[in-house]
């Protein structure tokens, strides 16, 4: 049982493309050319390939059929404008990043793993093309395959895009080699103008409560796995922390105080959240809201997932945010890209604004007032260095899976869960930072 007792507007100004084009004006005109500028940019990077790709070897697995397309391509302007008042984006910086998957069979010493039977699989990693404070260049995007350690060519028919996904996400999909392989890399590359959020406290404190929440954050209400919203137990941690007056107050007091109740339920935390094996990193460890609340304990996505959980059950949208970014270690002398999250809420009139409940937990429990600023809440100097990769740990697409620590990407269904069982896998992420970019 939970024992939680202890503790619409318009877009403002032009939309700019990193494709050396200049301004956009319009969510419309916005959408098109990136939907234009990505397809070309699936073409292109194919195109680089100078091989043609290897015939399936006698007796695979045919090629799974494509996984049925979302609809028509779309582009949630909720989701992907810039913010408005009093809500600001400052300070843009422009970094390429690459996100690299490697899968293989486990080894004994001295002999080789069974092979890894990958006949018709896809591999899918998510695409956020522009959020509210990033926007990813589609021109940009690079996709590349390794088979047993040895690059082999990615041919136009390999790629596959999905659009109009949860939360305005894309996707692009790679074929992985037919079967028998010892191990599979790939990577996807791309890049990205991120900003900074700046938010007036007073005023985003004013903001009443909505009638109806707009249609585009209807989605940010609902559970999801390890998002357990509407749970008998959720409902009475919130009723606990609002004292059962959700509503006395404004929606940006509301979702302070039930952020600052949910870091305090937890008494231990691994910031980290990492999965690390034999030296390699694997994905985010993650139980899930109510498990790491019931227990008071968890991972950092699982205090985010809690906060983001507790929120859409009070009725506010929320939603979870897996990026990337360079970490300093416990020391200060040497910095690493790996995955970090953070999450976000909806504020009437704004739009989505960020916060890091990992970064409060520290601070909460010396007591925070509500009615103050809080350091990464809102305002966060710094999100500009963090790169949106997926909303949630791995992409929601039908009839796909994660491995056992998510990561972002997800498999297709042709591969068997015993396949998965045997297999090891690592991710790598490198980050190069590009300048200052254009406001």
């Amino acid at each position: 049982m939970l024992d939680l007792a202890r503790g619409p507007g318009t877009v403002a100004g032009p939309v700019v493309l990193l494709d050396g084009r200049g301004p956009v004006r319009g969510v419309h005109a916005y959408r098109d050319r990136v939907i234009a500028a990505l397809a070309a940019a699936m073409i292109a990077s194919a195109t680089l390939v100078q091989a043609p790709a290897a015939a399936p070897p006698q007796g695979a697995a045919p090629p799974a059929p494509a996984p049925p397309a979302s609809g028509p391509a779309t582009f949630s302007t909720i989701s992907g404008r810039p913010p408005e008042l009093p809500a600001r984006r400052v300070e843009p910086r422009i970094w390429e990043i690459a996100f690299e998957a490697d899968i293989w069979a486990p080894q004994t010493p001295g002999a080789k793993g069974a092979p890894l039977n990958f006949g018709g699989v896809v591999a899918w990693m998510p695409l956020v093309l522009q959020s509210t404070y990033s926007v990813m260049d589609a021109q940009s995007i690079r996709a590349e395959t390794w088979v047993d350690g040895k690059r082999v060519a990615v041919p136009v028919a390999s790629l596959q895009m999905r659009q109009g996904l949860s939360q305005g996400m894309s996707a692009v999909g790679i074929q992985m080699p037919p079967a028998g392989v010892q191990g599979i890399k790939w990577k996807v590359s791309w890049k990205v103008q991120c900003w900074s959020p700046v938010v007036d406290e007073r005023a985003a404190a004013a903001i009443t409560w909505p009638a109806e929440w707009p249609a585009e954050a209807q989605e940010s209400l609902q559970a999801a796995p390890g998002f357990e919203v509407g749970h008998p137990d959720m409902r009475a941690f919130v009723d606990r922390a609002t004292g059962g007056k959700l509503r006395s107050v404004t929606p940006w007091i509301a979702a302070k105080e039930l952020v600052r109740a949910t870091c305090v339920a937890f008494r231990g935390l691994d910031e980290d959240g990492l999965r690390v094996e034999n030296g390699f990193p694997r994905g985010l460890v993650f139980n899930g809201a109510h498990a790491a609340m019931s227990a008071g304990t968890g991972s950092g996505p699982d205090l985010v997932a809690s906060c983001v959980t507790v929120l859409r059950t009070a009725g506010i949208p929320a939603r979870a945010v897996l990026g990337a970014a360079e970490v300093m270690n416990s020391s200060g002398t040497n910095s690493r890209a790996r995955l970090t999250c953070w999450a976000e809420l909806w504020l009437p009139g704004a739009g989505w604004v960020p916060f890091s409940p990992v970064d409060l937990v520290g601070s909460i429990r010396g007591g925070l007032n509500v009615e103050r600023p809080w350091k990464n809440f809102g305002s966060w100097d710094g999100l500009n260095e963090s790169i949106p990769l997926c909303y949630g740990w791995a992409l929601p697409m039908q009839g796909c899976h994660s491995l056992p620590y998510p990561a972002g990407y997800v498999l297709n269904a042709r591969i068997a869960p015993d396949d998965i069982a045997q297999m090891r896998d690592r991710v790598t992420i490198q980050i190069l930072g590009r300048g200052r970019g254009r406001d």
